[in-house]
């Protein structure tokens, strides 16, 4: 029978270990028990809070968290609320805790009697929002009317989006042999590479997709690429490639381009290298920290500089960021945006364009470090962006929306010289 004892064990790393969720030992059903009880979690720990009279000790999260599993498994899992019920029941022996047997089924049962009426108890914000609460303040702070609507994004699992290798296949082809395979798709309206997948699947059920004919990727990360808008036969800097779908798609654009790909984490550069080599591309990437000189690098005529940072774009995707960032990462983060926006000028010839690209909705990651950049910089212009998104002083902000885009922030300077 079912049980959701290595689902405990995933949630446990997260919320008792603060490491980043990681579901590859879980089947489907356990993945999405796992993040949606992430994507839910303040909501869920409210509920299992008023049925758990006497809090537990530490030692005991599992149980906890077992209670969190139960209720989000009675409420989202497609199937029977005792069945859900059971399972959970069933996990205190692969706890080791079967003492706890009878605290699991009477925390779930009186939830199943009283739902409702302890629903109606909740008032914490982060519960409400499903945020934690100084990430609320400063999504109201940054985007008042509009912060709402970026909450119930976040609350929203995010729709499977393609890249179709325009080197290989038109994407109306591609999009007509995705039905011819019983799949259906939207064209995407943001990126004219992209198609929207009608539901999520493997990766491996699409036509063509281990010869490279098209890759995973959200309409706002393609936006980056396209944004950039390379020449032939360009030298071009991906400062921070890694996981390499930028890289790739900047090839896909303009193939004569010299392409460096460039990051300083060597586990996640291997995912660029296979994402080349499943494209038919070279490997073009470099283990390099920029943060440091590398005069052995030369120059370029466009950078794209998809900088480090919170994430909070992308929370839809990844939702164990709501538990895992803290306000204090900030300072820190734009520390290494600074940094490595200044060393990316350094390497820019002039004439040459930088496109700085956040997976963030803070401004103080976005519109506050381009207006310091700029301060700074008496050679760097701001140069006009297509009217996407949310207008900002400075670039451009998409902000995440439901059924389409993570939230992304771009804003593309170009770097003036002698006789420019």
């Amino acid at each position: 029978m079912r049980n959701f004892h290595n689902e405990v064990v995933a949630l446990q790393k997260v919320i008792g270990k603060r490491l980043a969720y990681e579901g590859s030992e879980l089947d489907p059903l356990g993945r999405f028990l796992v993040q949606t009880s992430l994507r839910h979690f303040f909501w869920l720990d409210a509920i299992a809070q008023q049925l758990i009279k006497k809090p537990l000790p530490k030692k005991h999260l599992d149980l906890h968290l077992l209670v969190v599993l139960g209720i989000a498994a009675c409420e989202f899992l497609n199937q029977p609320a005792h069945t859900s019920v059971n399972a959970a029941v069933n996990s205190t022996q692969g706890l080791r805790k079967t003492w706890a047997k009878g605290l699991i089924n009477g925390a779930l049962r009186h939830f199943l009697r009283h739902r409702d009426e302890l629903i109606r108890k909740i008032q914490d914000p982060k519960a409400l929002t499903n945020h934690p609460e100084w990430m609320i303040e400063r999504i109201r702070a940054d985007w008042g009317q509009s912060a709402e609507a970026v909450f119930n994004a976040n609350n929203v699992a995010a729709p499977m989006t393609l890249r179709v290798n325009r080197q290989k296949v038109a994407r109306h082809h591609y999009q007509q042999s995705l039905t011819d395979h019983g799949i259906e798709s939207e064209l995407c309206p943001l990126s004219e590479d992209g198609l929207v997948l009608a539901q999520p699947m493997n990766v491996s059920d699409l036509p063509g997709f281990d010869i490279g004919l098209a890759s995973v990727q959200d309409s706002g990360a393609q936006l980056a690429a396209i944004l950039l808008n390379p020449k032939p036969h360009d030298r071009v800097l991906d400062a921070c490639t890694a996981p390499g779908g930028k890289a790739c798609h900047l090839l896909e654009i303009e193939p004569t381009i010299d392409l460096v790909a460039v990051d300083n984490d060597p586990l996640r550069l291997m995912r660029a290298k296979e994402n080349l080599a499943r494209l038919g591309q070279n490997d073009v990437t470099q283990c390099l920290d920029l943060t440091q000189p590398q005069p052995g690098l030369g120059s370029f005529d466009q950078i794209l500089l998809d900088a480090p940072c919170s994430a909070s774009g992308v929370i839809r995707r990844h939702p164990d960021i709501k538990l895992l960032r803290r306000e204090s990462d900030l300072p820190t983060l734009r520390a290494t945006q600074d940094r490595l926006l200044q060393a990316c000028w350094q390497l820019l010839r002039p004439g040459g364009h930088l496109l700085y690209v956040t997976c963030s909705v803070f401004l103080e990651e976005n519109t506050d470090a381009i207006a310091e950049f700029l301060r700074h910089q008496s050679e760097a212009v701001l140069k006009p962006l297509p009217t996407i998104g949310v207008p900002c002083t400075f670039g451009v902000q998409l902000l995440p929306t439901v059924g389409a885009h993570d939230g992304f922030y771009f804003a593309r300077i170009r770097k003036m010289g002698h006789g420019i």
